[in-house]
Order: C-alpha cells, then sequence, then structure tokens
C-alpha cells in the first residue's frame, strides 16, 4: 500500500566527490521513527564535524550502510511522497536505493530558497516556520531534523491551502 508521505533526513561525510552517507533518520508525518542510523564508511575516514555535527569516531563501530539497504529500500517502496530539506535521492542510489518513480520527492528547500546562496538553511527554514532546532550542531539528531523537517512542511502545507482557499473566493 503506497499512501504514506514520509520524512527523510540524510547527513553526507563530503567532499562532494566521495560524499557518503553517514546518518539516515526516516519518519512518517505523525513523528513516528521508522529508521534510524548512524554509518561506518567506506571511502571517507574523516570529515569535518562541524558540516553535520557527527564526529567521525563516532561512526567506527557503527554498520555500514550496505548492512541495512534492504530494509531502507522496503521503507522508502511503501512511501507515496518523501519529504526532506536539501537532500537529494542521488545519494541514496548512490549507495544503492532506489526511489520508486511514482514516489513524490519534495525538497523544502526549493519552495524556501530566498537569495539561493548560505542563508537558505534548515535552522534559517526553522527559525522562519517556529521550529526550535538545538543550537548546537553536534547535539542535534537525525531525529531532531526529521521533526523539524516535518514541522516546517506542515506549516508551509497549512500557508499553501490557506492561499488556494483565498485564491478561490476571489
Amino acid at each position: 500500500m503506497k499512501n504514506r508521505e514520509l520524512v527523510y533526513w540524510v547527513d553526507l561525510t563530503g567532499p562532494a566527490a566521495l560524499d557518503e552517507i553517514v546518518r539516515l533518520t526516516i519518519m512518517d508525518t505523525n513523528d513516528n521513527v521508522l529508521f534510524n542510523h548512524m554509518f561506518n564508511t567506506k571511502m571517507v575516514d574523516w570529515w569535518y564535524s562541524d558540516l553535520n555535527g557527527i564526529k567521525p569516531e563516532e561512526t567506527y563501530n557503527q554498520q555500514p550502510f550496505e548492512d541495512y539497504k534492504k530494509e531502507i529500500q522496503s521503507i522508502f517502496n511503501k512511501a507515496s511522497r518523501l519529504i526532506t530539506f536539501n537532500s537529494f535521492t542521488f545519494f541514496l542510489d548512490k549507495q544503492g536505493v532506489t526511489i520508486p518513480t511514482n514516489t513524490a520527492v519534495e525538497d523544502l528547500a526549493d519552495p524556501f530558497r530566498v537569495l539561493g546562496d548560505a542563508n537558505d538553511t534548515i535552522d534559517n527554514l526553522c527559525t522562519y516556520y517556529g521550529y526550535d532546532l538545538p543550537v548546537d550542531i553536534h547535539n542535534r539528531t537525525g531525529i531532531d531534523y526529521a521533526k523539524a523537517v516535518n514541522h516546517c512542511w506542515n506549516k508551509m502545507e497549512s500557508y499553501r491551502k490557506a492561499q488556494e482557499k483565498n485564491n478561490s473566493r476571489n
């Protein structure tokens, strides 16, 4: 049954040419966590932890992404819509997880883009929609990010519906 709207958050290692997923969180739009893991990496053994809040040494004892691939694929196969922020399915594809072609992917960064620069962040999106994300990036979990995306998506949806209702009156 494909009628589930899911929220996901991905953290990557960088640099772009070698990016690997080091954390993936998937939840439904009721904030029920369906998947939440950090992963050991294959190629990248160090990255700037201020980029994603995850220190490389926190991943050394984790299982690799590949060990969870079937479980992750199974969850995504049941989704009708995936909601995220500034994350492209390319990195999931690169690690062997394919998003079905009939699954809509909604990246909240797209409608939120104001300047198209470094100011278009999850932090600024949360500030705009009134969500308190932990200030210290090292204290943020994948669940914190996924809940933030879900909160902002729900706010955006309610504003979108109100705008459509207002436009239909005119």
